[in-house]
């Protein structure tokens, strides 16, 4: 894989030369490879939602840079539309942001923009409601008319016609019920699997983060406290902890097996993973039935 976005030095001020001077992000650097799913996690005022607003040029940096593809977004500023097309970010809760008279408007706005001809975003629309699950006769209603499962799945497809090479998500599964998650986790490995894109995801939901990310950031006060493979990262419960934060639930219990004597991997962190591990305990004939 090639280094698809490299965060380098970056800082953020806000109220600079002011009493309320606040640095949000602290000289946090680190490499994303082309077709990872990085989680991005850490207390609430660490400064993920400033970080990630940067990557798509919405926030422009203190100090530091960002490289996409290996050039500098600022580079050309008045290109960052450019940017913004190739690093599409989903903010938390997007059903509220869809205001078109039909689905079929809201979701070709953002290919419109792109200054796309009639044909393509014809196309781009019929094959992105098939990802996420949008039926066809659904694209001349109002997105208001649907459910609020439905109606984030029209603003995701919205981001997605545009096809980014980067995604971002914010709680991109916030207030959703089982099923509703399940779809949107489906749609996001959907769309990473069809087009070898690039997923960043923030979450407080570490079984989440378990079944999804490849590589965690943790943030914490704004500095980079952690940037390493998911199970690197849950294996460090303590430093966790520490800042506030937790593992998988069953990551938890086996940790707690750990402690009690029991030889247990570190390494699991899904509930398919603990089922697999003492399936093959049965099978060893190490657990009795």
């Amino acid at each position: 894989m090639s280094k698809i976005l490299e965060v380098k030095g970056l800082t953020h001020t806000y109220g600079g030369n002011t009493p309320f001077v606040n640095d949000a992000v602290k000289n946090v650097s680190f490499d994303i490879e082309n077709g990872e799913i990085i989680g991005i996690i850490g207390h609430t005022g660490s400064g993920k939602s400033t970080l990630v607003q940067h990557l798509n040029g919405l926030l422009k940096p203190t100090d530091g840079n960002i490289l996409l593809e290996g050039k500098d977004i600022w580079d050309e500023p008045k290109k960052i539309r450019e940017v913004r097309s190739k690093v599409g970010l989903v903010f938390q809760y997007p059903e509220y942001q869809l205001f078109e008279e039909t689905v079929y408007k809201d979701i070709a706005f953002g290919p419109k923009n792109m200054g796309l001809d009639g044909d393509e975003i014809d196309k781009r629309v019929k094959e992105i409601i098939g990802l996420v699950g949008i039926k066809e006769e659904y694209l001349e209603r109002s997105p208001f008319d649907l459910s609020g499962g439905e109606k984030r799945r029209v603003a995701i497809a919205g981001v997605m016609a545009m096809r980014p090479k980067i995604i971002v998500f914010d709680e991109p599964v916030a207030g959703l019920d089982p099923r509703g998650r399940n779809d949107i986790v489906k749609i996001i490995k959907d769309y990473r699997d069809t087009y070898n894109a690039t997923v960043l995801i923030i979450s407080h939901n570490m079984e989440d983060m378990a079944l999804l990310a490849d590589k965690l950031v943790v943030m914490n006060k704004g500095n980079l406290e952690m940037f390493d493979t998911t199970e690197n990262v849950f294996s460090n419960a303590g430093k966790l902890k520490s800042i506030g934060l937790n593992v998988p639930m069953i990551t938890e219990v086996f940790f707690e097996l750990k402690k009690m004597g029991l030889k247990v991997p570190d390494n699991i962190l899904t509930v398919e993973s603990a089922v697999d591990y003492l399936l093959s305990l049965k099978k060893g004939g190490v657990l009795n039935a």
